[in-house]
């Protein structure tokens, strides 16, 4: 969750794997973020706004991979307030 602290890389960006560069939220205000993730595909929504829809290739090399059962949400300023309200997950079929 970053909307407007120095780092470049905003709100929705896939870390390590996807950066956003413009914020598709904003600072103090409620906003919704859905991520479905289906095989090797995440989109990920913004008030309804798809910001990123990203498969990940077959060949991919590095330390950073799909894999499951983890997933973090991060707020990279240690001096913002951030909360969250209504988190729900549910396994796809």
């Amino acid at each position: 969750m970053n909307n407007s602290q120095g780092d470049p890389v905003r709100t929705g960006s896939l870390y390590g794997t996807v950066k956003l560069f413009e914020t598709p939220a904003e600072d103090n205000k409620w906003w919704t973020q859905h991520i479905l993730v289906n095989g090797k595909q995440i989109v990920v929504k913004i008030d309804g706004k798809t910001v990123i829809d990203w498969t990940e290739p077959d060949d991919r090399q590095g330390k950073v991979k799909l894999s499951e059962g983890t997933f973090a949400l991060q707020a990279h300023d240690p001096d913002s307030v951030v909360r969250y309200r209504d988190i729900r997950l549910k396994r796809l079929p």
